[in-house]
């Protein structure tokens, strides 16, 4: 059977949206943005107060930054003592992003443990830091975080589902793509994918995909029962999740810092594929996506994403044939991806550019997800 360039794309595309199911603490929050070198501000002064008030992770002795002499710029000496913050809590602070040192930098993680810090030296009678009044009007008390953490006899490889789609998934495009690049004319045999070749516990959707700790998550899949187990990162765990009359499964959102989470679900030692969801904090900005530039586009080409609320690191950009991490944004204000889905480099090789491929992204970071999808086309 002769096989048309059409019908390539299409097994493609059925190659990457049939064989696996995806899934597109609340205390007073003083930091409720990213601070870093040559930061300024109100914040600035309130994270050096709360360094200052534990003599390891002083910011100075004497002179600018000291106790008392507190400053609103972030500094050489503000960096180190936020690393020395961040060692000293590194299984709150580092061990989530898979850190083994600090680096200065005041994220989600980092951010949490000095507001939860804050909240702990009002309700003590401490010495409050000047720049960390007046209090936030209400509070909601919940239970602590470390009754999520992780046993060690709990410590699994959460990307094992993801590990072992992604090899069928090879298995198959490299298939596909001798076919293209050879250009033959014969049928297509595609390795037999069977049931014991894929994970039993998968994730098909999350809703909502993101929520304050609390919030009531519908999970639906295959293999999830009452007694699975979600897995927040490999830091975190919910051990409880609930079965419905309807037969329907739920977890509630742990008091566990704000940001953005790889899920996985462990049924009977079988490991799921993962699914994004974002812990969110109502003060983080709104992920908006306003435009994104050019409206076509060839394989190779760079994409321009314009908006608001990306974070300077860790955006994630996820294109129908590909996913980007780590994307940064120096302005908060835009992303740019180069497009090059392993899966249609074969097809560019051999296309004239007339052949167009619909595409759409969304972008999700530690505020949450972006509020819309925006649709472009790629010319192979």
């Amino acid at each position: 059977m002769r096989i048309s360039f059409h019908s390539l794309i299409t097994a493609l595309f059925i190659l990457f949206y049939g064989i696996c199911v995806n899934a597109q603490v609340s205390v007073p929050n003083t930091f409720t943005k990213n601070l870093s070198i040559g930061s300024s501000g109100t914040q600035v002064t309130a994270l050096q107060q709360v360094l200052n008030l534990d003599p390891n992770t002083r910011v100075a002795n004497t002179g600018p930054g000291s106790p008392g002499n507190e400053t609103n710029y972030f500094g050489p000496l503000t960096k180190g003592a936020v690393v020395r913050f961040q060692e000293k809590y590194e299984r709150e602070v580092l061990m989530p992003v898979g850190l083994v040192q600090g680096n200065g930098y005041v994220g989600p993680y980092t951010r949490a443990k000095l507001n939860t810090l804050s909240s702990s030296t009002a309700s003590t009678g401490g010495a409050t830091p000047v720049a960390l009044l007046p209090a936030t009007s209400t509070s909601t008390t919940v239970s602590s975080s470390t009754n999520y953490l992780v046993k060690e006899s709990e410590k699994i490889d959460i990307y094992a589902g993801d590990k072992i789609l992604t090899n069928i998934q090879n298995k198959i495009l490299a298939v596909i793509n001798s076919a293209i690049a050879s250009r033959s004319t014969e049928s297509i045999v595609v390795p037999t994918i069977s049931s014991t070749d894929v994970p039993s516990v998968a994730i098909q959707a999350l809703s909502p995909q993101s929520g304050v700790p609390g919030t009531s998550i519908s999970i639906t899949g295959a293999g999830i029962s009452s007694h699975s187990v979600i897995y927040f990162g490999s830091n975190y765990i919910v051990r409880a999740v609930s079965e419905n009359s309807s037969g329907s499964f739920s977890f509630t959102v742990p008091p566990i810092p704000p940001t953005r989470y790889d899920i996985a679900v462990q049924t009977d030692g079988a490991v799921s594929n993962t699914a994004i969801f974002v812990v969110t904090d109502p003060r983080n900005p709104l992920v908006h996506l306003q435009s994104i530039s050019p409206a076509t586009i060839s394989y190779g080409d760079t994409l321009t994403i314009t908006g608001s609320g990306f974070s300077s690191q860790n955006n994630v950009v996820v294109t129908t044939y590909q996913k980007f991490t780590d994307v940064s944004s120096a302005d908060g204000k835009t992303l740019s991806i180069q497009l090059t889905p392993e899966n249609l480099q074969e097809s560019a090789k051999i296309g004239t550019g007339k052949q167009t491929i619909p595409m759409s992204l969304y972008v999700v970071n530690e505020y949450g997800f972006s509020d819309s999808e925006k649709s472009f086309t790629m010319t192979l």
